[in-house]
């Protein structure tokens, strides 16, 4: 009997300390999917002279948030792309992507624009019901949301792949406008730690954080937020945009938010 009561005890030993192992592995921050928007046949915004295509600053600058959490925390955390060049990815394809890999984190960068000159600054959106019980959240940022999800309509067949989702008919976003993610509270923290750090500038005009019916935000099975860091439609911004130092203090606030954030993350699920 006492050899049994000591097998028992052994093996429950050995199911905590796997249980524990398997606690530290899997319940850390350990992938990032990084997603500069656009790309290939499509260009995203351009600016007014024709010279420079968000597809492209939008990659170089997801390459460069890459490279901080790389050279920070090395394998400890895994960064991925949705597209690491010129190429064209379909919408469904980048959340696909992400859920895929199991990532921890869901990061959409993209530059906004406008037909004025005048409206400048970065904002961070996440999928969920305005908290603003006056805000008509389709009407607030639907010329941005219909922009960012018209890709859709350069895929082919895109009727099957989206099951009718039109990004041109407003009634395609009322059921969105429904949907409350799981990560809910993790995106609107991790979006308020990227707001925070990009008021620090070089961009500093503050748009704030939104919530809105993109997409991409809509299929991710993890936090995820949108980032547009400026406007190509601006003198001003697209000024700092084209600027490579300009561009490496943008990676690096939105860098310090993720080293925040896994900072957080980790210590809570440890917790």
């Amino acid at each position: 009997m006492r050899t049994r009561y000591t097998l028992i005890s052994l093996l429950y030993i050995i199911f905590s300390c796997a249980c524990t192992a398997l606690h530290a592995q899997d319940y850390t921050l350990r992938t990032v999917v990084l997603d500069p928007g656009h790309g290939g046949k499509d260009a995203g915004a351009v600016s007014k002279d024709r010279k420079t295509y968000e597809k492209n600053l939008v990659l170089k600058i997801s390459k460069l948030i890459g490279a901080k959490i790389n050279a920070k925390y090395g394998n400890e955390v895994k960064v991925l792309y949705t597209r690491d060049r010129d190429v064209f990815v379909p919408l469904a394809s980048r959340a696909d992507f992400a859920n895929h890999n199991h990532a921890d984190l869901f990061i959409s960068v993209h530059i906004n624009s406008a037909t004025s000159t005048k409206p400048s600054g970065h904002s961070v959106h996440i999928l969920g019901p305005s908290s603003n019980p006056n805000k008509d959240l389709v009407a607030g940022n639907l010329d941005v949301c219909k922009r960012e999800n018209s890709v859709i309509m350069l895929e082919d067949d895109y009727n099957t792949t989206y099951q009718g989702f039109d990004p041109n008919d407003d009634a395609s976003y009322i059921f969105m406008t429904l949907m409350q993610s799981a990560h809910y509270e993790q995106s609107v923290f991790f979006a308020s730690l990227v707001e925070e750090q990009l008021d620090k500038g070089p961009i500093k005009v503050k748009r704030g954080v939104e919530q809105d019916p993109f997409y991409v935000l809509w299929k991710t099975a993890m936090p995820s937020v949108l980032l547009e860091l400026g406007f190509i439609s601006n003198e001003s911004d697209l000024a700092i945009l084209r600027s490579e130092e300009q561009c490496n203090r943008i990676a690096e606030r939105i860098f310090q938010a993720f080293c925040t954030y896994k900072k957080h993350f980790d210590s809570s699920v440890n917790f």
